[in-house]
């Protein structure tokens, strides 16, 4: 029973910790408009002047809609980011992998020809020292002999370090040539850079602007609460020029995640993935 308890405990912890991940994933709108709020401002806006009622309810609507604005852009956004993360993980790889297998092989192909004509290559070796330790003698005959099969086995050493030499120019080529081919996927790639410096800087800006924005919620709601029509415009004024500035940062974010997402494209065209 104690085991089913602990169990229950830890999936419950998980649960939560899931949720509030999900939670933290996106920033929700400052102004949560709830009925009690809805409520306080209504009896405000009832005990304003009609052209103070007018201003403030006017205000109020725009308020609610740049704050759903505000929800469905920021869930635009998460979304956008998200497949770009995954993308440049994907691109990135393959940037990795260009002309991988090509290079293997023909680094493959280097060494088997190496190998294979090692023993051909010690012969010759063996071959020439000999002929030079035996020039001393007088043995004329043994001499041509030797000569003779030194002069044989030269013409396959020189075919076998041709051969070996043609595969290594391969084998260099292929490199060079996977070289430039990653140099300009990534120089395509390192377009992102400006679109990342200028998005940090308009997250920032929105930030700020959020800061502004939970402060004015908190004066906006002890004003209705006191029915201040008057304190309730400026701060409904304020958020709503907040909010306003909020939605050309997120637009100009969508923007440069959407730029980012067409230089990824650009890449694997490049890459041809």
């Amino acid at each position: 029973m104690m085991n089913l308890c602990r169990s229950a405990a830890i999936t419950l912890l998980s649960l939560l910790i899931a949720l509030a991940t999900l939670a933290g994933s996106a920033s929700a709108s400052p102004t949560v408009i709830t009925a009690s709020v809805r409520a306080s401002f209504d009896l405000t806006a009832a005990a304003a002047e009609s052209t103070v009622r007018v201003r403030l309810k006017s205000q109020y609507s725009e308020l609610s809609l740049l704050s759903a604005q505000y929800d469905s852009r920021e869930v635009q956004i998460r979304a956008l980011h998200d497949q770009n993360a995954e993308s440049l993980i994907v691109v990135r790889e393959a940037i990795k992998n260009i002309d991988q297998a090509s290079v293997a092989r023909l680094t493959a192909a280097v060494s088997s020809a190496k190998e294979r004509y090692q023993p051909l290559f010690d012969q010759y070796s063996v071959l020439n020292k000999r002929i030079s330790l035996l020039k001393g003698l007088k043995d004329k005959t043994l001499n041509s002999v030797l000569k003779a099969q030194s002069e044989a086995m030269k013409l396959l050493v020189q075919l076998a370090r041709q051969e070996i030499r043609d595969k290594e120019a391969l084998l260099k080529a292929a490199k060079d040539t996977r070289t430039k081919r990653v140099a300009a996927a990534r120089k395509i790639l390192a377009g992102m850079d400006n679109a990342q410096i200028s998005m940090k800087s308009q997250k920032s800006a929105a930030s700020a602007l959020n800061k502004r924005l939970t402060a004015d919620w908190s004066d906006f709601k002890a004003a209705v609460r006191k029915q201040n029509s008057v304190l309730a415009g400026q701060s409904l004024s304020s958020m709503v020029s907040g909010y306003r500035q909020i939605a050309a940062s997120k637009l100009k974010i969508i923007e440069l995640e959407q730029k980012i997402a067409a230089i990824i494209t650009a890449t694997h065209k490049q890459i041809g993935t």
